[in-house]
């Protein structure tokens, strides 16, 4: 009886629904950049853009894939060697595989439906499938800026204002 108690306690202090993190092969938001630095198959260099100091890509001839689907362009994002974002680029056709993927992964998302034209004038629906878990956003677009690309995002929304306010702190009044 009193094991049963313990086992029955230790099965209640399990969070319910606990979301599993959002990320990609292991790297989460705030994540070290040491894990892709060291990968021999990433190549990291000094950037500035509104989210990032360094920016982690792919080597030519290198492969990823996300869900079984190969990767056309993967980027890590990093500010003070903590990542912030993750986009990863695939090809359109492969869309619903990841998208159900994903769905499998995070549960269900919310979803936003546009229309979208190519320079003909057709239109496309254009679904982008979303899951957030605080500050962290992961993003699924079908069309992501040309109907041959999706794109799935991993983002900090916070970043961007964090980076923003120590960039504006002129040099040597932070110490």
């Amino acid at each position: 009886m009193k094991y049963l108690l313990l086992l029955l306690l230790g099965v209640l202090a399990i969070p319910v629904g606990a979301a599993e993190p959002l990320g990609f092969k292991g790297a989460t938001l705030g994540s070290a950049i040491t894990h892709i630095e060291q990968d021999p198959r990433f190549d990291c260099r000094v950037v500035r853009t509104p989210t990032a100091d360094q920016i982690c890509t792919l080597r030519p001839k290198e492969e990823e894939t996300i869900a079984g689907v190969p990767v056309l362009a993967l980027y890590y994002f990093y500010d003070r060697a903590r990542l912030t974002g993750i986009t990863i680029s695939l090809p359109e056709p492969r869309f619903e595989a990841v998208a159900r993927a994903l769905q499998g992964k995070y549960g269900v998302p919310r979803v936003k439906v546009e229309t979208v034209k190519n320079a003909r004038g057709e239109a496309f629906e254009n679904r982008t499938l979303s899951w957030r878990q605080g500050d962290a956003l992961l993003s699924a677009e079908r069309y992501a800026g040309r109907l041959d690309r999706s794109m799935v995002r991993l983002s900090d929304e916070s970043a961007a204002e964090r980076v923003r306010r120590r960039r504006a702190i002129p040099s040597g009044q932070d110490l």
